[in-house]
């Protein structure tokens, strides 16, 4: 970074096009907006340093400063919160228009993704506030702000046919005002947040050139895939309207719906996903109750409008961009944008080969019914087929490929590094090498104390795969049966088989947790006996065949509370790979994770409280954070399990960071990341096998841990 000044600053602009989080689904990406020839700047606010705010008020007619333009091409960091938006806006009106000098990503820094760093909310205004400092955003000129930002509706005396905007000289000024106390709030953010480390600041670069790169999309199927369901649209309205009476005019009325399940003598305060799926269970035996119930679900799928974001969001040169958001959990892992690459579905549908076969009939079709009726007599229902062709919007671009690699169970390869479990990271070693079988049967079999040849499909799937992805993170009861209830698993099923196979002094340890708490926990859950102790008999033997892992969360839990106790000293932990530590950052006390590849994990305003917790005194560890479901930024509480959750997929990241990195060194040009996913575009000529070498390199912060990545090459983007 430049040792001279650095430049605020701040752009406000207006434009036809809709933009941001309260414009809808018809919203347009950063790119788009700046590109969108009716998009202007009004005013920019800077400053260089601590200097006095300087203002270019366009709207009068100004040129752009002098010293604006000067400080890019001496190479001042220019900042700014939200840098994308300020970039964009620089290289697409700027640039063109008043010939500035070329501004890129690499010469700025972002107050947004410094405060998503600090684990702080990446709104101005809500990180001002989180930190509590002097100078706050001005919410009042925000709402201005708003207002000028796009068209007014035209008032009884004005020609309806013309654009009109809110243009009072008055409010320019006061706009100008408002973007005053932007440039000095974002500058009191940056005056407190540590700066990205370099390690950080290359990820979110890259994370900037997949998102300036694009997915190429196929706009041919998608706009003939809406013309299809605008069939299937039609048709359930007539069948509800059939099946109802009238009461109900399609999938959205509910009201409707309500109604004529009130005539079937059926009150429901809900018509969401889950309260459907119970309905189908309870009135299996009503057949028209069944049928409008299932209509209801396949219109409910999400398939049309992940459909129309792709049409919204694609560019004329058929790429949608700005698809990711750097650091959108705590552990650093992305988010996704616009069309929600990282949601769509994988579950469920047909299989990809069958997927394709449709995209190419619907992207061909020029009969959009027939082309419906033939998919639905082959494959089934036309919303469940589209969900599992998403994928394949994504293609390559002409005279290129897809590889894409994911890693395998990367989270509990990571986990087992950490708590130093020798067997099992030998048994991942030998079931890469070909050598020995997959890691939910070896631990099967270590919980029942079988020969991994002996342990079945069923014992396999119950006691080693849904203890693998339940128990690792400190989880209980609670945890293993909500992951044994997404995998169809019944514990009280397997209770006879546990008693016979697992050492009896697990048994007794449920048994006796029964009584002491167990009980209780069941009625609470509405779980049998059996169910409850056969998963507590699991837990206590996944658990002592885990005691480094084990012993880990424990150190998690006490070098968290020996960091708020003693700020400024590192707590190792996992041997020396990890350590916690405590920092003030704006007078609040932020724990911080030290990770392996030496990036930091925060934990905001973090402190101690006295609880009471299993009959015993203990310290609770509190932090201030988003919540990941209200989106509210509120007091939270974490344990050692937890702490220990967050290293693990925090070093999940970095891991497939460092093979993002290798790919694109290599010349291939990353474009998506999903999950524990990397995809990018390459030559033809190129190998999958060399793209699954470049990504399993580890780098030397992360020496004994066995990385594995499969993946494969295609025109389009899929889900083996």
């Amino acid at each position: 970074m430049s040792s001279k000044p650095v430049v605020h600053l701040d752009f406000e602009t207006r434009s036809q096009v809709p933009f941001g989080s309260s414009a809808g689904a018809k919203s347009v990406n950063a790119v788009q907006y700046a590109k969108h020839p009716t998009t202007e700047v009004l005013l920019a606010r800077y400053a260089f340093g601590d200097g006095p705010v300087l203002a270019w008020d366009a709207w009068r007619g100004e040129p752009l400063p002098d010293d604006l333009q000067q400080a890019v091409i001496d190479g001042h960091v220019i900042a700014a919160h939200n840098a994308g938006f300020e970039q964009a806006i620089w290289e697409h009106i700027l640039e063109p228009q008043y010939l500035a000098p070329p501004l890129r990503m690499e010469q700025m820094d972002c107050t947004a993704a410094r405060a998503a760093v600090c684990a702080l909310p990446r709104a101005l205004g809500d990180v001002a506030i989180a930190l509590g400092l002097a100078q706050q955003k001005d919410a009042e000129g925000q709402r201005l702000m708003l207002k000028m930002s796009k068209p007014r509706r035209p008032r009884k005396t004005e020609d309806p046919t013309r654009v009109y905007w809110h243009e009072d000289e008055k409010d320019f000024i006061r706009l100008g005002e408002y973007c005053d106390d932007d440039v000095l709030t974002e500058r009191a953010v940056d005056n407190v947040l540590p700066p990205m480390t370099e390690y950080q600041r290359q990820q979110w670069l890259r994370v900037h050139r997949a998102n300036e790169r694009g997915v190429e999309t196929d706009l041919l199927f998608v706009n003939n895939a809406i013309a299809v369901m605008d069939v299937v649209a039609d048709r359930y309205r007539q069948r509800f309207h059939e099946l109802t009476g009238g009461l109900a005019s399609s999938a959205t009325d509910l009201n409707g719906m309500r109604k004529w399940l009130e005539t079937q003598g059926i009150r429901v305060a809900s018509l969401d996903k889950a309260s459907i799926v119970h309905l189908l269970d309870e009135h299996s035996d009503k057949p028209h109750v069944v049928e409008l119930l299932k209509l209801r679900q396949e219109a409910g799928k999400s398939s049309v409008a992940k459909l129309n974001r792709f049409d919204t969001l694609t560019e004329s040169d058929s790429r949608m961009r700005d698809n990711f958001l750097f650091h959108a959990a705590n552990t650093g892992r992305l988010g996704g944008r616009g069309a929600q690459l990282q949601n769509l579905p994988s579950r469920g549908g047909v299989e990809w080969r069958s997927a394709e076969e449709c995209i190419d009939m619907i992207a061909n079709t020029d009969n959009p019914e027939a082309t419906l009726d033939l998919i639905e007599l082959i494959h089934g229902s036309l919303p469940s087929v589209l969900s599992s062709c998403l994928r394949g919007v994504i293609r390559a671009s002409e005279g290129k490929q897809l590889f894409v690699a994911d890693f395998s169970n990367i989270e509990g390869r990571v986990a087992a590094w950490l708590g130093g479990e020798k067997w099992k990271l030998d048994a991942f070693r030998a079931y890469d090498a070909g050598t020995g079988p997959d890691l939910y049967t070896v631990t099967a079999g270590q919980i029942l104390g079988k020969r991994p040849e002996d342990v079945n499909k069923v014992e396999r799937n119950a006691v080693g795969k849904v203890s693998e992805l339940a128990l690792g993170f400190g989880g209980g009861v609670g945890a293993f049966v909500s992951m044994a209830n997404i995998y169809h698993v019944d514990m009280a099923d397997h209770w006879e088989v546990i008693q016979r196979s697992i050492p009896g002094e697990f048994i007794d340890t449920a048994r006796w947790a029964w009584g002491k708490f167990g009980e209780k926990q069941a009625l609470q859950m509405e779980m049998s006996r059996e169910a409850w102790l056969a998963s507590e008999t699991v837990k206590n033997a996944w658990r002592d065949r885990h005691p480094g892992i084990v012993r880990v969360w424990s150190e998690c839990e006490k070098a968290s509370i020996n960091a708020l106790k003693r700020p400024g000293k590192w707590f190792p932990i996992a041997d020396g790979k990890c350590a916690i530590g405590c920092t003030k950052i704006a007078g609040k006390p932020f724990l911080v994770y030290r990770l392996p590849s030496g990036r930091r994990l925060y934990r905001a305003d973090a402190s101690l409280k006295g609880i009471e917790k299993f009959g015993r005194q203990t310290q609770e560890i509190r932090f201030m954070g988003v919540n990941s479901v209200t989106r509210k930024w509120q007091r939270q509480s974490t344990y050692g399990g937890d702490t220990f959750q967050s290293f693990v997929q925090a070093i999940a990241y970095d891991l497939m960071d460092h093979g993002w990195k290798n790919v694109e060194d290599a010349g291939f040009e990353v474009i998506l990341s999903v999950h524990d996913e990397v995809g990018a575009e390459g030559p033809i000529h190129r190998e999958l096998s060399e793209f699954e070498a470049l990504m399993n390199a580890t780098p030397e912060w992360a020496a004994g841990c066995p990385v594995s990545s499969a993946g494969y090459v295609g025109q389009r983007y899929r889900k083996d």
